[in-house]
């Protein structure tokens, strides 16, 4: 899985830059079809700049954050990304056990909704 760190208008000291390749090759262990990692870091007067984009082989994610220093910043946009691959693989996992006849649970909520109309109507 290559990990691609590009920089604008900064560089970032050897120390953090194999941090920030520890750190994002570690996204491996929340979703296993991680293609690519690709890490922008910017500077613009007191600002500095990360984002973070992941392409994995169903979905392409992307976080950004800003701080003062790279190292926050980077650390920012890496929980973000972890929420959101989070979020996706359980997304997934729930559609496939919805699809192998587990019901619906939003059309049993309908039946019941339906059900106490018709009784406060009798």
């Amino acid at each position: 899985m290559p990990v691609m760190i590009t920089c604008r208008n900064t560089k970032l000291d050897d120390h953090l830059q194999g941090l920030v390749e520890k750190k994002s090759r570690n996204l491996k262990k929340y979703f296993d079809k991680v293609d690519k990692i690709e890490i922008v870091f910017s500077a613009e007067k007191h600002r500095r700049e990360c984002e973070i984009n992941v392409h994995a082989a169903p979905f392409s994610l992307t976080a950004r954050a800003e701080n003062a220093t790279e190292g926050h910043a980077f650390d920012k946009a890496l929980k973000t990304i972890q929420r959101q691959i989070r979020d996706r693989k359980n997304k997934m996992i729930d559609k496939t056990r919805r699809g192998k006849g587990a019901p619906d649970p939003i059309a049993d909520l309908e039946e019941v909704v339906e059900e106490e109309d018709v009784r406060d109507t009798a």
